[in-house]
This record gives structure tokens, C-alpha cells and sequence, in this order.
């Protein structure tokens, strides 16, 4: 671990994780094989109202392999976790090996329904389908590794070009705006400037 005290921004606590770690030029997240939510994901109760809210729109952009029955799309039981703002969570479903978000071709029709309407298109996308394979953890903000070594989009390595958070740049300015992104650059320098002085990473 770094003796240095660890970034924070806000109410979050940045992982070393994300500037130890990065992609080889030309690899990035953006790759994606969107396996990471084949299995569906848990979201934020305000993150299913705003799904709700849109379900036609949604429901739209869903081909035959999803179900447009908006009653299939979330699991029943409703979770506490603090990591989620309105302290409570729901999974989405799983429908034809996937999540019921998820077409033929691996895109999320939220993503698509929001594109469609003219927004930004992650205007109605839960925060944790954003981030990853960066996730948020009792206010922890790192790596998730659990596609690391299966797929290329979704694994990171100590020899680097692009680090981590550089490669995430608009999933973390998603999260903490562009004002909170320039302290991790900061960071990123300061901790580079250490290195170069003969200060170990470790």
C-alpha cells in the first residue's frame, strides 16, 4: 500500500488502485464485450423510478430477445447498502442468459432510449452500469477485478500507458464532475513527481 494518505473527493475515497493500474495503448474499457452485466446488476431505488418513468421509451429500443414486460425487469426483493445514495438497492433481471437491459448485440437499451430522446446518453443509466469496471464500495471508489485476466476490456496492468482513471475519464467526470476529475490529475502528477524522485510506488 502507498504511505500516502489516500485521494479524496467529496464524500469519496480514490483507490491507488486506479492510478497503479491502466491499459496498454490502443485497449481501454471502451472495448466493451458487455459481459460485465450479462448477470444483471443492482442499481439505486431512484435509478429504477427513473427507468420506470421511461419505460416506453425503453421498451422501444428492445428487440426480440428482451422481454417488454416491465415487470420482469426487476427482482422482487429490495436491498439496504449504504454505497447506494437512497441507502437502498434492486437487481435487474436476467432474461435469455442476460440482463433484461441487454440486446442481441450487447447494447443497453436505456442507453439507446436516452440517445433517442436527445440526451446524454447516460441521462437515465444506473451509476454502477456506468462505472465499471470502476465501482463504488463503502465510499471506496476502485477496481473492480472480476473480469480481470477473461476480458480484455475489463483488465488492467501494472506496465501501463493509459492509467486507469485517465482510461475511465468520462465515467469518473459522470460521477464527480470535471472540477473533481482535475484532483485526480493532480494527484496522478504529484504521485508521478514522487516516482521520479526515487520515492517507491510501494
Amino acid at each position: 500500500m502507498s504511505e500516502r494518505e489516500p485521494l479524496r473527493v467529496g464524500a469519496l475515497t480514490f483507490s491507488d488502485e486506479l492510478f497503479d493500474n491502466g491499459y496498454p495503448a490502443g485497449q481501454s474499457p471502451c472495448s466493451c464485450a458487455s459481459q460485465c452485466c450479462e448477470g444483471g446488476v443492482n442499481i439505486d431505488l431512484r435509478e429504477q423510478e427513473v427507468i420506470l418513468a421511461h419505460q416506453d421509451q425503453i421498451a422501444r429500443q428492445m428487440d426480440e430477445t428482451q422481454t417488454r414486460d416491465v415487470s420482469a425487469w426487476f427482482e422482487k426483493e429490495i436491498q439496504e447498502d449504504a454505497d447506494y445514495p437512497s441507502g437502498y438497492s434492486v437487481g435487474t433481471e436476467v432474461h435469455g442468459d442476460k440482463c433484461v437491459f441487454l440486446d442481441k448485440m450487447g447494447r443497453c437499451a436505456i442507453q439507446l432510449a436516452a440517445v433517442a430522446e436527445g440526451l446524454d446518453r447516460w441521462a437515465w443509466k444506473p451509476m454502477y452500469c456506468v462505472l465499471y469496471p470502476i465501482e463504488i464500495s463503502e465510499g471506496m471508489v476502485s477496481f473492480n477485478p472480476m473480469l480481470q485476466g477473461e476480458q480484455q476490456c475489463c483488465s488492467v496492468r501494472k506496465a501501463f500507458q493509459i492509467p486507469l482513471f485517465m482510461a475511465c475519464r468520462a465515467e469518473i467526470v459522470h460521477l464527480i464532475g470535471e472540477e473533481g476529475f482535475a484532483a485526480l490529475e493532480e494527484h496522478y502528477r504529484n504521485r508521478e513527481t514522487q516516482l521520479c524522485s526515487g520515492n517507491s510506488r510501494i
